[in-house]
């Protein structure tokens, strides 16, 4: 079972890496993209490529240089900018434009980047003015580029749930790092995680849980859970669903 799992998370990448190879890719590093005349990092800068700009990738048939920054795995790709040809490390390039700077939360990024498909949809069980009886609501958005956000609201708990197609996880935690929403589980200068740690962090003390694979050297991360306690317990979650990231949060006492 588990190597038809793998093999399952292994289409489903290359899936998204395919379509990645036939659209244009976004620089989401927020300072810009250093694009160099050779793929080494000690290579001289030609141009910095702009936060949000759009590259296309081109193929010659080389063999890319695998390197790691801020434990993002990625590799040294050649790109056209500005009738210019260089390279970049492909790390820092998202599927879809990163959030504008008036983005504060991934419903609003959902806004920047498609519409909503319909009304919002809500399912009440019980009374939610009584929650303490049992009651809850559950609230749910799609979009026409196939995202959606669920609220969930129940006695002394609520959570957040969305939905991220066509992101990998790399791509979805670059994502995550610049939107204020999520700061206080990801913020915009923590690295990527891949291993189990307990850290102390603006006077909370985090548990990262980190489910991965090695295929070969390469891991892949298939699951990161963080978990505080302030008052109430808060958790977030972020995974792999055949082609889209689901990424969770809540907090409850």
């Amino acid at each position: 079972m588990q190597k038809i799992g793998g093999l399952t998370f292994l289409l489903s990448l290359f899936s998204l890496l395919v379509s990645a190879q036939e659209n244009s890719l976004y620089v989401a590093a927020k300072t810009g993209l250093n694009m160099r005349e050779k793929p080494d990092p000690a290579a001289r800068v030609i141009v910095k490529i702009p936060y949000g700009t759009g590259v296309m990738i081109q193929y010659a048939g080389e063999e890319s240089k695998r390197v790691e920054v801020e434990g993002l795995l990625g590799y040294w790709k050649k790109v056209i900018y500005n009738n210019q040809a260089g390279y970049i490390i492909d790390a820092y390039l998202l599927p879809l434009p990163p959030p504008v700077n008036t983005v504060k939360s991934m419903k609003e990024y959902f806004r920047q980047v498609s519409t909503a498909f319909g009304d919002s949809l809500m399912v009440s069980y019980g009374s939610p003015d009584h929650a303490e009886d049992g009651g809850s609501q559950l609230v749910k958005q799609l979009y026409k580029n196939g995202s959606e956000w669920q609220a969930f609201t129940g006695y002394e708990y609520n959570s957040m749930t969305y939905f991220l197609p066509h992101f990998t996880m790399q791509q979805a935690f670059l994502l995550i790092r610049l939107i204020p929403e999520f700061a206080q589980y990801i913020d915009e200068k923590d690295p990527f995680v891949i291993s189990n740690k307990k850290i102390k962090k603006n006077g909370r003390e985090y548990e990262y849980k980190v489910e991965k694979e090695f295929f070969g050297n390469t891991p892949w991360i298939e699951r990161i859970k963080i978990a505080f306690e302030e008052g109430a317990m808060y958790n977030f979650e972020m995974f792999q669903m055949d082609n889209q990231i689901v990424i969770f949060y809540g907090a409850g006492v």
